[in-house]
């Protein structure tokens, strides 16, 4: 029932009340006051809503000790503080427990979410403490450009983290616009064209030698393998099948840790197996990670390592009376190194070198090229893989590197 509640009005309803045993009824001036009533008279309680959203009824008190005016202007008071409160808690929400926001319920549930809250932080480290609300496009374009005189491309990947961020703010309603949404880029990407050559790789392998374990191992199966550096870094033991023979030893890369998502079989040559069978030989306690420096996590120290094995080339290349440096490269282009040494020197066909590389299919315009990137190719892949093999370490153990290229294209 519903109806504007006096204290004149109540005597008369509670008359009734006695008579139906029970009823609530609305008071129409303060929505939300309600006042029950029985048998053993009548009480006053204000439905309303907490701070998380849920609904709740506060008692006030019994009638007639709290009188129909004072339970009107309690139940108002009431209902004013709880919005209050709401009202400040989201206009005065920080960047910093809005991001916290953001990764609890959003990106813990994406596979790059770690790496996507890792550079929001560093990246916007500078405005975290501002209120949420107050972050402009001017204090996102100042830190974003800052970021793009030390690491440009990096700028590149925080602003788009960034847009994606306020963009599920304002979705979300703690944001009324996205302040990011019409930055553009701060720098313009070029495609990587680095290809070391077959030369490079075996310096490349030989300066790895230097750097013991986990990267010596490491770096030198993803060389053979033509997998991503996140991708073998973290191999589990458990990952690796090497009791069907020679011809079926392979590495499992489960979906969850495949960048495109895909699992994949990764067929081992018989030098990648020796490798593996060397670190599981001398690690015997590592477990769960094949490589690794604790124990309980893939290693780290990507950069340090990549330094250290760029000095060791540019001192192999003094020792043999070079003064050139090796161009810029990184540890990603040793897949292009092998897909282009695949098909030039080896003369693999290129879907076979595409899946080696376990590239989507249907990223690419030919509809035979998607067909073939959804089938497994295990076999091909493993002769590709096991003359690619051959190939990298004849030219390590020979240092004519133009017998090494003739005996690629015997194959």
């Amino acid at each position: 029932m519903q109806g504007e509640l006096t204290d004149a009005s109540i005597e008369t309803l509670l008359g009734g009340a006695a008579a139906a045993r029970r009823a609530e009824v609305a008071d129409r001036r303060e929505p939300g006051l309600r006042l029950r009533l029985g048998p053993d008279g009548a009480s006053w309680s204000v439905m309303t809503y907490t701070l998380s959203g849920s609904r709740v009824r506060v008692p006030v008190g019994a009638w007639p000790a709290v009188g129909a005016d004072e339970a009107r202007a309690f139940a108002g008071a009431l209902k004013t503080t709880f919005h209050r409160a709401h009202t400040t808690d989201e206009t005065s929400l920080s960047l910093r427990a809005l991001l916290d926001r953001y990764e609890a319920r959003r990106l813990s549930q994406l596979r790059k979410g770690a790496v996507m809250a890792r550079a929001l932080r560093l990246g916007l480290a500078d405005i975290l403490s501002m209120e949420a609300s107050r972050v402009g496009r001017r204090d996102i374009c100042t830190v974003i450009d800052d970021m793009a005189d030390r690491a440009p491309v990096n700028a590149n990947r925080t602003l788009a983290y960034a847009k994606s961020f306020f963009s599920w703010s304002v979705g979300r309603g703690y944001l009324e616009v996205n302040p990011a949404a019409a930055i553009t880029k701060p720098t313009r990407e070029r495609a990587r064209e680095r290809t070391p050559s077959l030369e490079e790789v075996r310096e490349i392998w030989r300066g790895a030698g230097t750097l013991g374990y986990p990267f010596e191992p490491v770096i030198r199966l993803l060389i053979l393998t033509a997998m991503r550096r996140d991708e073998a870094g973290a191999m589990r033991v458990a990952e690796i099948e090497l009791n069907g023979g020679a011809d079926e030893a392979c590495w499992v890369l489960p979906a969850e840790r495949s960048k495109n998502g895909r699992a994949i079989r990764v067929p081992l040559a018989p030098a990648a197996v020796q490798i593996v069978r060397e670190v599981l030989a001398a690690h015997p306690t590592h477990d769960t990670f094949l490589f690794t420096t604790t124990g309980r996590s893939a290693p780290s120290g990507w950069s340090r390592a990549k330094a250290r094995l760029d000095k060791a080339i540019a001192a192999n290349r003094r020792a043999n009376g070079r003064s050139d440096n090796m161009p810029a490269w990184r540890l990603h282009d040793l897949r292009r190194a092998f897909a282009t040494g695949a098909c030039d020197l080896l003369q693999i066909d290129p879907a076979v070198a595409d899946r080696c590389l376990n590239h989507v299919g249907s990223s690419t315009t030919s509809t035979v090229a998607r067909i073939y990137g959804r089938s497994e190719m295990f076999s091909q892949r493993r002769e590709a893989l096991r003359k690619w093999a051959d190939l990298v370490t004849g030219a390590v153990e020979d240092s004519d590197l133009d017998t090494a290229r003739r005996v690629g294209r015997a194959f």
